[in-house]
């Protein structure tokens, strides 16, 4: 059970990175190079249904987590601090972007508004500017929350001495 809690962590922070790099490095410069006028239209309907599945990620890792938590319980060593904390701030800044920063850039295209035209386009792209940091963010923390859960997977096989971690905790 616990390593399918890890296993479910460690694929929903990834998958979230993954799909978040794969629209920001690919599909947004390919269809905003394409020259089709409804670009940002397509890309508005992208990252809103994006922000659907980022959300359903991250409540699955936090719940992921907590129960991972609640099953090895206590003493929460420094490891599983940080392992927590990780997967928290990752949640946070998925939450930041996807209930505030898209939909804030969603609800300015949809006004009219484009990027760099009059102060309500410099509001745009700084908002923008602030989604595209969040969401590098998100990344950073989403890899080291990563690396937490499998040093502490390493370290409990070590404490083991068996490659079932699940088997030692429940002989315990």
């Amino acid at each position: 059970m616990l390593l399918a809690l890890d296993v479910i962590v460690i694929a929903a922070v990834l998958i979230y990175s993954g799909g978040l790099l794969a629209i920001g490095a690919i599909v947004a410069p390919t269809v905003f190079r394409s020259g089709i006028s409804a670009a940002a239209d397509l890309m508005t309907t992208i990252f809103t249904r994006f922000d659907r599945v980022a959300v359903a990620l991250v409540v699955l890792a936090l719940i992921a987590e907590a129960v991972s938590v609640a099953m090895r319980g206590a003493p929460l060593d420094r490891l599983r601090i940080a392992r927590g904390a990780l997967v928290i701030l990752f949640s946070l800044s998925v939450g930041v972007q996807s209930g505030y920063l898209s939909p804030t850039i969603a609800r300015l295209h949809t006004e009219g508004v484009r990027r760099y035209e009059g102060p309500r386009g410099i509001e745009f792209d700084r908002v923008h500017n602030w989604s595209s940091r969040v969401g590098k963010v998100a990344v950073s923390l989403a890899i080291a929350a990563v690396v937490a859960v499998l040093l502490d997977r390493a370290r409990q096989v070590s404490r083991s001495g068996d490659r079932s971690v699940d088997a030692a905790k429940t002989s315990q």
